[in-house]
């Protein structure tokens, strides 16, 4: 039977936050042993991987999860999922060998080594097929299981980590071979519990290749040209900062991508089950129900995910500085503005995955179009040096966060607008909630994280005092808003009773 919504969405939380921990002292360690040259190739390289396998993709993943929803038992649709996979990691690995052969590598893999090329790529397939496999588990409401193995995959590559570095031998090949056995351990692990386990539900009948073709056709035709379209527009600000700025620069990009993310703690734990959750009742005929799903969702989780960003957009400097190191201080300036970028994520990962649950991938499709023809001209604006045919700003890392964050916040709400209109909600409404709550945190963060903090710091306290206790009085501050004006946050005050119940018996 399925878990409940509530437990899957809490243990999926919890494991989120302690895999969000062990990833802290993770980032303590990677960025300053392997420098931002390193760090930067490495992350170039994973880009480059993910690009590939997107471009391959043809929305086969996202029908996946879809169909498999849908669906009590999905033997078949696995098993041809399962043949998908292992001919896109055949046709990249063919790709790679092919320029290799030509000695034409420089094109997408500028200034690397072709070795390195080849096992960042096979990572990124692995990494892929165990979130393929969460996913799955997902898609039938199994989530817990799922989630205490990933975390207990986690605690083991922390420990890998911390002995490479005690003895010295962290370094490009053995940082990505300990995540590459993280990634077979973790697939291993969820692939027997799913296909052999539980093989009834997951694993077993005739393959109906022909069925569930024609069932993707329908679903993918709006997005095929998107497929092909969106990883290059994507991949092209991380290629143009390695052709135009080289390693260490990809490196302060890389380091402010990755830390932003930590602000997507509570939205990685619910997408997919949102996801699920909108397919199953839009599948069922109860748009009423979606429609409240919908507006439950993306009210409370942009409000948590605007107060993790402003945290970390007004602390970037001291955290940069006590984490990473004084090699990467340029990278603050970066961190402060991708910050935001979890925001336009957040709305964005809701508002697509609205759409799609909801099999309206043409009406994503064409306004996917639209908007990547300004996100294109600010790419190039905003990286171009000054002396190019057609200047640009020069802006490196920092044009690039800009353009991630504040374009990507105003351009994803065209999709919910989208959305509200589908399910019969008020975008206006909407709108006025989230710019009610980027005011208030915002101004929040500024008196007590910036202004606070620069008033501890000139009365002789040392950074990590400083932080640690601006930190606390913007937590109590926040929970104070969520006391007295619940609706900011998307809750009502009996939703918030129950919450501090619930914390007090845990």
């Amino acid at each position: 039977m399925p878990d409940s919504v509530r437990s899957r969405y809490l243990v999926t939380l919890g494991t989120q936050v302690f895999r969000l921990l062990l990833s802290v002292l993770s980032a303590a360690v990677v960025p300053r042993t392997l420098g931002p040259a390193i760090y930067g190739n490495y992350s170039f390289l994973l880009s480059t991987a993910a690009a590939l396998r997107g471009v391959l993709d043809n929305s086969t993943q996202q029908a996946f999860f879809t169909f498999s929803s849908q669906e009590r038992a999905s033997g078949p649709l696995t098993k041809l999922y399962a043949l998908v996979l292992g001919g896109q990691l055949l046709i990249v690995l063919a790709i790679i060998g092919a320029a290799a052969a030509a000695g034409k590598t420089e094109w997408l893999w500028h200034a690397q080594k072709v070795d390195q090329i080849v096992w960042v790529t096979i990572l990124d397939w692995f990494l892929f097929l165990a979130l393929s496999l969460q996913q799955l588990g997902d898609s039938k409401g199994l989530t817990v299981k799922l989630q205490l193995i990933g975390a207990g995959v986690s605690v083991l590559t922390l420990l890998g980590l911390l002995i490479l570095w005690a003895t010295a031998t962290l370094n490009f090949y053995t940082f990505t071979g300990l995540n590459l056995l993280s990634a077979v351990l973790s697939s291993g692990m969820l692939g027997y519990w799913l296909v052999v386990r539980n093989r009834a539900t997951f694993w077993q009948g005739a393959l109906a290749v022909r069925t569930y073709v024609q069932r993707w056709w329908r679903f993918a035709k709006p997005l095929l040209l998107l497929q092909y379209y969106l990883p290059v527009v994507a991949y092209l600000g991380v290629y143009l900062i390695q052709r135009w700025y080289g390693s260490a620069e990809q490196g302060y990009y890389a380091l402010a991508l990755q830390w932003s993310a930590f602000a997507m703690v509570f939205t990685n734990a619910a997408v997919w089950i949102f996801w699920r959750e909108i397919a199953h009742h839009s599948a069922s005929g109860d748009l009423r129900l979606a429609a409240l799903t919908y507006e439950k969702f993306s009210r409370l989780f942009v409000f948590l995910v605007l107060v993790l960003s402003c945290w970390l957009s007004a602390g970037s400097g001291l955290l940069v500085q006590i984490v990473a190191g004084d090699r990467y201080l340029a990278a603050s300036r970066v961190l402060a503005i991708m910050a935001f970028y979890p925001v336009a994520q957040t709305l964005g990962q809701l508002t697509t995955a609205s759409l799609k649950a909801t099999d309206r991938t043409a009406s994503y499709a064409r306004w996917s179009v639209l908007l990547s023809i300004p996100d294109l001209l600010l790419t190039y604006v905003l990286l171009a040096p000054t002396t190019a045919l057609v200047p640009g700003l020069h802006l490196g890392a920092v044009g690039m966060a800009s353009k991630m964050a504040l374009f990507g916040i105003v351009s994803v709400q065209v999709y919910d607008w989208t959305c509200c209109r589908h399910l019969g909600l008020s975008y206006v409404a909407t709108l006025r909630r989230n710019i009610a709550a980027m005011a208030t945190v915002g101004a929040i963060a500024f008196v007590i994280l910036i202004w606070g903090s620069s008033w501890l710091l000139r009365a002789g306290l040392q950074n990590v005092k400083a932080l640690g206790i601006s930190s606390c009085a913007y937590g109590i501050a926040i929970l104070t808003i969520i006391w007295l004006r619940p609706g900011l946050a998307g809750l009502t005050r009996g939703q918030v009773l129950r919450g501090v119940q619930l914390l007090g018996r845990c």
